[in-house]
């Protein structure tokens, strides 16, 4: 072991003093000026968890219409009209339209059949159930991001969950 070697070994080897601590603090704050934690990842975070520990059966997203109509590349949702979700079991379409401020959010699931279809926004949960052909809505939703979580009653146990999306 060279002298640097047994000198770091020694420095590793003892604890956090005073102005070890008022570094550590320092470089905390000059992280968290230039690259703060983004807006809703915490709670992206705990939704991963969340479907992780549900073992969910993830919505993949595909994009019906404009290129146009994403967001930001610096923003996490993408802004919706007309999207196609789709797993093994089950394909979603929904489609977003303005209204006097808010949106409607028109939805069909196929194969056809009854669902509960939950839609999370801001924490808040609105239910509803989709009829015999798969048709389902929302309406008087705020704009921002919200996700769909189906349950099937073949398996409720198994929430099918989308990505988030931007209303």
């Amino acid at each position: 072991m060279t002298t640097d070697e047994s000198t770091l070994a020694l420095v590793a080897a003892g604890g956090l003093d005073v102005d070890d601590r008022e570094i550590l603090r320092r470089i905390a704050l000059l992280v968290e000026a230039a690259d703060p934690v983004p807006a809703g990842l915490v709670d992206s975070i705990g939704m991963a968890l969340t479907i992780e520990a549900l073992h969910a059966e993830l919505a993949e997203l595909h994009l019906v219409g404009e290129p146009e109509l994403a967001r930001r590349a610096d923003e996490t949702s993408i802004e919706a009209g007309t999207i196609t979700f789709t797993t093994d079991v089950l394909t979603v379409m929904i489609s977003v339209h303005p209204e006097a401020g808010r949106v409607r959010v028109d939805g069909w699931a196929a194969p056809a059949g009854e669902l509960s279809v939950e839609l999370h926004q801001s924490g808040d949960v609105t239910t509803t159930t989709s009829d015999s052909d798969g048709r389902f809505s929302f309406t008087d939703v705020e704009h921002g991001p919200a996700r769909l979580v189906l349950r099937r009653p073949s398996d409720p146990t198994v929430p099918i969950v989308t990505p988030q999306i931007e209303l």
